[in-house]
């Protein structure tokens, strides 16, 4: 049992490896072509890829078609709307900026919006880290616009990270309401193609700018990447380490992301923070950790009463994965 928790637990860190890896990826994507191309490049061929995965696990149960249709709609905020942001904001701000932003506020955003609205208790030590995360954000645009480099546009980009983080947590809270009654690959098959196409019709006419014949095999090999790694084979090891350690587990492992996307970023682009901006990365960090820490058990408790031998969880929704579980699954798996 030991050695099965020590491997899920390596299988985990490796999904934070790829998916701090799609920060500096995207980066040197978006110098290549237009942002709305990369962007359908990378969800398009992960779309393509999640969709063999689910021909050959052939789900015994089709999942009923309001579910599909919510699956359909979360796709179109959380795939099309989240990254049409962030391949723009990549385009002026440096990866290892997104690296850090999007995994530290949004949490605090979604915890924020669960605490306003009823949904989950406001303890003290969660109020605290959630304050702490917004403090450190504050840090972190001062720090940039005043020594980080870049000018406007660097904190233009950084802006648009944020928004992009705010567009995730809304998909985070309308997957919860949207997706039920589905396995959770066949959810995020679903959401990732509506997503995907709402992407294809954005970067089709820009198509007519790309130089496809410049472009050298290490941009298509990028490209396979983007596809693969941080989009499909990362989900894939995300839901075998929730199944094996629990979606708090995994989902507190998504603090190590910032750490990965800003090692490849100055490995692979040169690129660096100042001393004051990671100084308040360090603290934007540590009071989103402290916030999703303290969360744990603050989930207010269902109206309806659980019938004998049978948990409100799984009554009715037409699928052996629990709610909790599920939404880990689907909400953080494409985040990155």
């Amino acid at each position: 049992m030991k050695t099965k928790a020590f491997g899920a637990y390596g299988w985990l860190l490796f999904t934070m490896v790829l998916w701090g890896s799609a920060f500096p990826s995207s980066k040197y994507a978006v110098e290549h072509v237009p942002h709305e191309v990369a962007a359908l490049f990378r969800f398009g061929g992960g779309a393509i890829v999640l969709l063999l995965i689910t021909f050959f696990r052939r789900p015994q149960q089709t999942p009923p078609l309001k579910a599909v249709l919510g699956a359909c709609v979360a796709g179109i905020v959380g795939v099309f709307g989240y990254n049409a942001l962030f391949f723009w904001g990549v385009t002026m701000a440096p990866a290892s900026d997104g690296g850090v932003i999007f995994p530290a506020l949004t949490p605090v955003i979604t915890s924020l919006a669960l605490i306003l609205g009823g949904r989950e208790s406001a303890r003290p030590v969660r109020i605290i880290g959630l304050a702490v995360g917004v403090g450190g954000a504050a840090l972190f645009f001062v720090a940039t616009t005043a020594h980080g480099g870049g000018g406007s546009d660097r904190l233009m980009g950084d802006t648009i990270f944020l928004v992009g983080a705010a567009v995730w947590s809304v998909y985070t809270l309308l997957n919860r309401k949207l997706v039920v009654g589905m396995d959770p690959v066949q959810a995020v098959m679903y959401s990732t193609v509506a997503g995907s196409l709402a992407l294809a019709v954005m970067a089709v006419p820009k198509f007519g700018s790309v130089q496809w014949g410049d472009l050298s095999g290490g941009f298509w090999v990028n490209a396979v990447h983007l596809a693969i790694g941080p989009t499909a084979i990362a989900y894939l090891l995300y839901v075998r380490g929730i199944r094996d350690l629990g979606a708090s587990t995994a989902s507190v492992m998504m603090f190590a992301v910032p750490l990965f996307s800003t090692l490849f970023s100055f490995i692979f682009l040169g690129e660096s923070f100042t001393w004051a901006q990671g100084g308040a990365a360090l603290i934007m960090l540590g009071g989103a950790f402290l916030a999703v820490v303290s969360a744990r058990g603050a989930a207010k408790p269902a109206a309806r009463k659980e019938s004998d031998g049978e948990p409100a969880v799984a009554r009715g929704q037409g699928s052996t994965v629990a709610p909790q579980v599920r939404d880990a699954v689907v909400t953080e798996a494409e985040g990155s």
